[in-house]
């Protein structure tokens, strides 16, 4: 059976242990096993992202550009062997994995442009022969704790602005989709971006993404997941003075006007509640 460990300051690292990958269509086949990181292997990353982030924030924005659309040229080269194993570690069709990985390619090309699109202002003061300039400026290490139903676009969708801005990234995808994002990883590790600067760790959420959230040299969380798991994290980070950006689920109505066609209303809420098997944040849940 195949192992994939993660990916810590450019080298593929064994974690604790190795967890089987299983299609949820098909229990008999396991796709791959991958390895179970803890807290240790979040500090090295953090380590890793910390030494690496002085010379990433301040080098060329063409070389992040360059890197990033190398990084979205190959997605969408290998968008269908990634649409299929994205639909076969999480369930969706083939067509909705091809086109979750389409979108993936698509965002890191478009944050690539971005990368040369950094702007500040320049705004006259009441005080007289005094200008003030905005500038802005990397945050730091940042913590991504992604979720398991967009578990290759979701990642691309925060890597990708967090390394164009010239920050560092640790990882953690959800523990039910590893591969996804080990592939991303490894694609990423060949695309011209120092060691250091994006490190993968995978394992539980309960132990890597407790201590993702509790490092103290980790600037910033982003996660997407569940209302009480995202609670507990901004709780975390306001008390730390992190900042955070939380993406939680909710109850989603459909509602159905008197003048509605009918048949359409009819069919345009049976694919807003269960395309993609329903599982969406914005799936709707309630019909009015």
């Amino acid at each position: 059976m195949q192992q994939h460990d993660n990916l810590i300051n450019g080298e593929w690292t064994k974690g604790i242990g190795y967890s089987p990958n299983l299609n949820p269509s098909n229990l008999g086949d396991t796709i791959a096993e991958y390895t179970q990181g803890d807290a240790t292997h979040v500090k090295a990353a953090v380590a890793a992202a910390t030494a690496a982030f002085p010379a990433w924030a301040t080098g060329s924005i063409q070389a992040r550009s360059d890197a990033l659309d190398k990084i979205g040229t190959e997605i969408l080269a290998r968008k269908e062997e990634l649409g299929t194993l994205l639909a076969r570690e999480e369930g969706k069709t083939k067509p909705e994995g091809i086109g979750e990985a389409t979108r993936a390619g698509q965002i890191f090309k478009f944050f690539a442009g971005e990368c040369l699109r950094l702007s500040g202002e320049l705004l006259p003061s009441v005080r007289p022969n005094i200008g003030v300039e905005i500038t802005r400026e990397p945050v730091g290490v940042v913590g991504l704790i992604t979720p398991w139903n967009f578990p290759i676009a979701i990642p691309a969708w925060k890597i990708a602005p967090a390394l164009a801005f010239g920050n560092c990234v640790v990882l953690k995808p959800a523990d039910l989709v590893p591969g996804c994002a080990w592939v991303l990883a490894e694609i990423i590790s060949r695309s011209g971006i120092p060691a250091g600067v994006f490190n993968l760790v995978m394992g539980r959420g309960s132990v890597i993404g407790n201590a993702l959230v509790n490092h103290p040299g980790v600037h910033a969380i982003s996660f997407t997941g569940s209302v009480g798991v995202g609670r507990a994290i901004g709780i975390q980070c306001v008390t730390k003075q992190k900042k955070v950006q939380l993406e939680m689920g909710g109850k989603n109505p459909q509602v159905v006007l008197d003048d509605a066609d009918l048949a359409q209303a009819v069919e345009l809420s049976v694919q807003s509640a269960f395309y993609a098997t329903g599982q969406r944040c914005t799936a709707s849940s309630r019909v009015a």
